[in-house]
């Protein structure tokens, strides 16, 4: 199977612990999940309504003001509006954010469906443990691109990958059922080449920032 990102041949292997199967593209280093071996809609709800977390939950609000500082300590500037993309059934993010004095939309496949982003361009698009559970990127990477203005900021948070298969298959990350997609700092380098971004920072663990140019 080809890269769902470069279109370059991958790499074949199973997992035994769970006996998924999984390509590893070696040019753009992503690696994602057979889909024979995805969940079914009602499975992938449950998982989700697992997440369940408010602004009373002190570790998981530091983790997003962790996330806030990684965007705005260097770049403070100019960012009014923003969409949290993928807010989950606790959308802690927007509020935290709101309290920054932005103006926040939010948008969930499940729990916020309301596309309220069509006919509007942010200058913060924000999509935290999220791009993991999309099975086409670069749907998703165009729509961030097409709802971001010109200099505007797109802000992701995944669990980065050690690009070795050893490292992969002892990895706790991918034994979520709902997880399919597993990203590298360089993925992003060429999803932002593709679709009209750079890429400003990322902390070599979780979260990539990039600029819309």
């Amino acid at each position: 199977m080809n890269c769902k990102i470069c279109n370059k041949p991958t790499i074949s292997f199973i997992d035994k612990r769970n006996n998924w199967e999984f390509f590893h593209c070696q040019k753009c280093e992503f690696i994602f999940k057979n889909p024979k071996n995805y969940v079914d809609k009602t499975n992938e709800l449950k998982q989700y309504s697992h997440h369940n977390n408010t602004m009373e939950s002190s570790g998981y609000v530091e983790m997003f003001k962790k996330f806030i500082n990684f965007i705005f300590k260097p770049y403070t500037q100019d960012i009014k509006t923003a969409l949290e993309f993928g807010s989950g059934p606790g959308p802690v993010l927007s509020e935290l954010l709101k309290q920054k004095g932005l103006k926040v939309d939010i948008y969930d496949k499940y729990f916020s469906p309301q596309k309220v982003y069509e006919n509007k361009k942010y200058d913060l698009i924000t999509s935290t443990e999220v791009i993991e559970h999309i099975q086409n990127p670069l749907e998703v990477f165009e729509l961030f691109s097409n709802h971001i203005k010109k200099d505007g900021y797109l802000a992701l948070m995944t669990q980065f990958h050690k690009n070795k298969e050893e490292n992969f298959k002892k990895w706790w990350y991918k034994n979520d059922p709902t997880h399919i997609c597993f990203f590298r700092p360089y993925t992003f380098e060429v999803l932002a080449n593709m679709n009209g971004f750079e890429v400003l920072s990322n902390d070599l663990i979780k979260s990539v920032l990039l600029k819309k140019v």
